[in-house]
């Protein structure tokens, strides 16, 4: 037989039913929540840098309980994971729906984010590692995660819309409801459990006689010294990530840009993301791990050059430049942690070797703008580009390097008796 699986129906169901956790349950915990930001200030007259840790202590939750949840993925049954993941996640929104203090709003969205980790963050990857071999699971993985690009378009001006003639509770009550409706029909519906785990060998595909998942396991896995030599080359990719993804709006106001041309920047951004999901599989999956990675490598040091160039030159297309480069690179921080756990270490416990890489990352991501910031306060934007690009030479230059030391172990490849 081919080594390579047949795709059918079942397979583009699976597919499908991410893209809509992604865009719906997902959106809602993620994308759409930076529009509550000036309706918290406005109406509960919470303090900026307060709401602030509303985020925070979601993305610390959040990467805490990662490992711990990934650890249920080879126990318990993908579906069910993922079902409890977006109860957890409506309960989180449902929460907000009827907080008042900051702390409630704090306490809320720090259990949105671990539901949004359970079956988005964690769950999707693995769902698609079951259901997709090593020749496709990247571009599908990709495609799934696409979903939350096409619902932000959507969401963004139907949500924006909602503060009109409701307030802020009652706009959290809807996208709660709205998420574990449509979250609750398409696991229901749409997610199926792999019950003829795939083990590939050269010439043959072995499905329901085999149980035994490739790779070496999150317990060796972790006594690697080179596992934890890329988690750090990670870490600092994520405080690259956090500035470009969060401070480019700040930056462009400092430069006299009205809100219209940043407006049109960040659809740009938008469109970008969209291709860098969908593409970023499709590069993964023909030209591997490293070559994904440097590929993201040189188009982020690219897309600060753009920055810089815009403050030098004054020439808006640069922001354009910009938002096209770092955009179709989403793949490095959407996808890409998944796929690059499961192609260098297997799909054995590979949710909880996710996990722990998460964790640095998330990390990253946290401090990248506090880093990004003082340097902003202290020597400006200009410096504090140049500090990100520090960021990039350092993180990736870490993960290629991790990256090569690894694929050479074969390490995915690995049956272990237990």
């Amino acid at each position: 037989m081919s080594s390579k699986m047949k795709l059918d129906a079942k397979h583009i169901l699976i597919v499908v039913g991410c893209m809509l956790l992604q865009a719906i349950p997902f959106g809602m915990a993620q994308n759409v929540q930076p529009l509550f930001i000036p309706e918290l200030h406005s109406t509960f007259n919470f303090p900026i840098a307060e709401i602030g840790l509303i985020f925070t202590f979601g993305a610390v939750a959040s990467s805490l309980v990662s490992p711990i949840a990934g650890k249920f993925y080879d126990k318990v049954a993908t579906k069910t994971m993922m079902g409890i993941g977006v109860i957890i996640c409506s309960i989180g929104l449902f929460g907000n729906a009827f907080s008042h203090e900051l702390w409630q709003f704090i306490v809320s969205n720090a259990i949105t984010q671990v539901g949004c980790v359970i079956f988005s963050g964690l769950g999707v990857p693995y769902l698609i590692g079951l259901w997709f071999d090593k020749h496709q699971k990247a571009t599908a993985l990709g495609i799934a995660f696409a979903g939350g690009s096409i619902g932000n378009f959507f969401l963004q001006p139907i949500v924006s819309n909602l503060f009109t003639n409701h307030d802020i509770n009652q706009v959290y009550l809807i996208c709660a409801a709205s998420a574990l409706i449509v979250g609750v029909l398409v696991i229901l519906f749409m997610i199926k459990n792999r019950k003829d785990t795939v083990v590939e060998s050269e010439n043959v595909q072995d499905t329901a006689s085999t149980t035994q998942l490739k790779g070496i396991g999150s317990k060796r896995t972790m006594k690697l010294p080179m596992f934890w030599v890329l988690c750090i080359g990670m870490f600092f990719v994520g405080l690259n990530i956090a500035a470009q993804s969060q401070q480019y709006a700040n930056y462009f106001k400092s430069l006299q840009i009205d809100n219209a041309q940043i407006g049109f920047v960040g659809s740009t951004f938008a469109i970008a993301c969209l291709l860098g999901n969908v593409g970023g599989g499709v590069i993964f999956s023909k030209f591997g791990v490293f070559k994904a990675t440097f590929l993201a490598f040189i188009l982020q040091i690219l897309s600060v050059g753009s920055m810089l160039l815009l403050k030098s030159t004054g020439a808006m297309a640069f922001g354009y430049v910009w938002a096209v480069l770092y955009g179709v690179t989403v793949f490095i921080y959407m996808s890409g942690p998944a796929i690059i756990m499961q192609d260098l270490f297997g799909m054995k416990e590979s949710s909880v070797n996710l996990g722990m890489f998460s964790i640095f990352f998330a990390i990253g991501f946290a401090l990248g703008n506090v880093i990004f910031g003082y340097f902003v306060d202290s020597f400006g934007f200009e410096a504090a580009w140049f500090e990100v690009i520090a960021c990039i030479l350092i993180g990736f230059i870490i993960m290629l390097f991790s990256i090569k030391k690894i694929e050479k172990e074969n390490y995915a490849e690995a049956v272990i008796a237990e």
